[in-house]
């Protein structure tokens, strides 16, 4: 063997041109304080958030589903928008969070906020993305004032910041300046309204007690489940109760430091602590504390369905006893009881989310969202092996949440019908869609290494947050640029579609077919649907999503959303524009090759019941189609009778309702829901 000279070639693969390509991340690594500043200051930890990579994100952090906009307006002043692409910022895994530096704020909120988003697409099966495409916009310093809140009309999450009460601060001192944007669980709950008014817009309507109610009762669920999502933190509480999370767990808290620092002694919220009793949910007015209730019993089937998971792992640890003695846990112990603690959560999370492709697209209620979860549930866990369908429906049950229509408890009763015609389809028959430009779009979507398809579905802009001119003469935020926050004014809501003016504006050719290819067909099958043949009907919505059972194997349906507003039951002694709308409305769950399995209907009076007598009208349908829409009819008149009693209720529990024209119900709103000055809220009346 001879020794290489200076003047030896190397081999090609070892030659100066060895320069391969160094690919960007997948994901990004952003440190949030855990789960608030003062949490993080008595325990010595912060946390990492793993988010997506985005490689085009502009200062702010602004990208393709987030766009923080940080304008102090209490103080008229712009904070530098952080760039987490800087060198010296990728570098160090991003910035250490500090209450002292805005940009670090900044980052804090775009973390959760792309995390809670993540979440959402991994177990609702589809890309996530905003209504018309466009960011949503999350102000940090937003105004002064103990509140943050989602506001539909700017498209925007806004955070206040306060100080600390000067009599019982908590672990705070007296009149500190405390940020809601630096709270882990504030920021996921706001962000989840903006997610549930995205998927679901008709809920921030508040028809009936439990609209917003639910509201309030997801929000606050997805908070507390992204606690779990920190297996070191989940890994202490389990070490700390000695696997039993009832006792004493924080981890289960909500807002720890907001809850101290406004005087309350303890966090805002708890998912555990209270009765196994209905008497709480007979008697809450409020949506928080109504929303609370739902949360404590999901909580209570989690907990549940965990002691049992890991019963056995305690029996092996402690020689078949299942007692653990005094001291400090086995670390092995620990670790599997953390993966067990975690993929339970994920497992009852995931029914949560997904349970909204089961929804009704008006005037939920908490009893609807029982149906839901078990409808949705049930068709990709057949066996429920771990019993956690049958733990929440009885945990539900003791609390004294269930639908109050069904015949039973029974998974066959809770279960949502199927339509009246059982060869209801959307591909076969009079006014067929085809749903391949549909399937084509989620199927790229899967790949999330890809763009994001910029196909809209649906009305391609939201009346209440976009206007008629689609060019977006507000820029994005960088350091070049910094645009203002305005109040989007009041536009005219995009038209329904209507014999002869189907077409829905800015659409892509495809779409456009679909969109209206759907609503001729929703026209057409009104009566199996629900709805009003008569009336002009809105296509809110329309997707395909993949969701994984439990044979591993995905599972894709295709969800459509139909509206119809009945003017004719509006207070027609105020003006269009300040009338609260009343509408009807019918979700359409269908497999990829059309047939439709369940009809979820939240019906209306006909607005011409002499159709239901004409021999007619049902020619070539079954008879089962003409019994569901006299059934149909027949609870919608007790509908229309409910929303006006609950209309009624609340106007007379409303101080200001006589001295303005705006109805009480319009002006519950996100905001005044968080705020102290909130509407009142009436007794509860029953509400199918």
């Amino acid at each position: 063997m001879g020794v290489a000279t200076p003047g030896d070639q190397l081999p090609a693969r070892l030659g100066p041109r060895n320069d391969p390509p160094v690919r960007l991340p997948a994901r990004r690594p952003l440190p949030v304080y855990a789960f608030d500043p003062m949490s993080t200051r008595l325990s010595g930890r912060f946390l990492t958030v793993d988010v997506p990579f985005e490689r085009d994100l502009e200062p702010g952090p602004s990208g393709r589903l987030v766009q923080v906009v940080d304008y102090d307006a209490a103080r008229d002043v712009w904070y530098r928008p952080v760039d987490l692409n800087d060198p010296a910022i990728l570098a160090q895994g991003g910035l250490r969070p500090s209450e002292s530096d805005p940009r670090t704020h900044q980052q804090v909120v775009y973390a959760v906020a792309m995390s809670v988003i993540e979440r959402f697409e991994r177990f609702g099966g589809q890309r996530f993305r905003w209504r018309g495409g466009r960011e949503l916009r999350i102000v940090p310093h937003a105004f002064e004032g103990r509140n943050a809140f989602f506001d539909p009309t700017r498209r925007a999450v806004l955070f206040g910041y306060y100080k600390a009460d000067e009599r019982d601060p908590g672990s705070n001192l007296p009149g500190q300046v405390m940020f809601t944007c630096l709270s882990v669980d504030v920021v996921a709950h706001e962000v989840t309204h903006a997610i549930v008014h995205r998927i679901r817009k008709y809920f921030s309507e508040a028809s009936n007690p439990d609209v917003f109610a639910w509201h309030e009762a997801f929000a606050d669920l997805v908070a507390l489940f992204h606690h779990f999502l920190f297996p070191d933190v989940v890994a202490e509480a389990v070490a700390n109760s000695s696997t039993d999370l009832r006792e004493g767990s924080a981890l289960l808290d909500l807002a720890l430091e907001f809850g101290e620092s406004t005087g309350r002694g303890a966090a805002l919220r708890s998912a555990i602590g209270s009765p196994r009793t209905p008497d709480a949910f007979l008697a809450a007015t409020e949506p928080h504390a109504r929303g609370a209730c739902f949360v404590a019993a999901v909580f209570d089937a989690y907990l549940d369905t965990y002691l049992k998971q890991i019963n056995d792992l305690r029996r092996l640890a402690t020689g078949g006893t299942g007692v653990l003695p005094p001291g400090a846990l086995p670390t092995d112990l620990v670790k599997r009881v953390t993966v067990e603690a975690i993929r339970n959560a994920d497992r009852i999370l995931g029914m949560v989310v997904r349970a909204f492709q089961y929804l009704p697209v008006v005037d939920v209620t908490f009893g609807d969202v029982v149906r839901g979860i078990v409808t949705a549930d049930r068709a990709l866990y057949p066996d429920d092996a771990m019993r956690l369908r049958t733990n929440l429906v009885e945990a539900l049950r003791r609390r004294g949440i269930y639908p109050p229509s069904v015949s039973s408890l029974t998974e066959e009763a809770l279960t949502w019908p199927g339509p009246a015609d059982p060869a209801l389809s959307l591909t076969r028959g009079a006014h067929s869609v085809d749903l391949a430009p549909l399937i084509l779009e989620a199927t790229q979507n899967l790949d999330l290494g890809g763009e994001a398809s910029t196909t809209i579905t649906g009305a391609d802009a939201d009346p209440e947050i976009e206007g008629p001119d689609k060019s977006d003469a507000r820029p994005r935020v960088s350091t070049r640029a910094r645009p203002a926050v305005p109040a989007v004014p009041a536009v005219p809501a995009v038209p329904a579609a209507q014999s002869g003016a189907l077409k829905p504006a800015s659409a892509t050719t495809a779409n456009s077919a679909t969109v209206v290819a759907l609503i001729e067909w929703g026209r057409y099958h009104a009566y199996e649907l629900g709805l009003d043949p008569d009336l002009p009907l809105e296509l809110v919505g329309v997707h395909a999503v993949f969701v994984q059972a439990s044979d591993l194997q995905p599972r894709p349906i295709v969800v459509a959303q139909f509206a119809q507003r009945h003017q004719e039951l509006e207070d027609q002694s105020l003006p269009a524009g300040k009338r609260m709308a009343i509408r009807a409305g019918t979700t359409v769950i269908a497999r990829v090759d059309g047939q439709v399995v369940h009809v979820v209907a939240k019906p209306l009076p006909l607005s011409n019941p002499d159709a239901l007598t004409k021999p007619e009208t049902f020619t070539g349908k079954p008879d089962a189609v003409r019994a569901f829409a006299e059934s149909s009819a027949a609870i919608g008149a007790k509908r229309a009778k409910a929303l006006q009693t609950w209309s009624d209720h609340v106007t007379s529990a409303d101080a200001l309702a006589a001295w303005t024209d705006q109805p009480s119900l319009l002006r519950m709103t996100f905001a005044s829901l968080h705020a102290a000055e909130e509407v009142p809220m009436p007794k509860v009346v029953p509400h199918a």
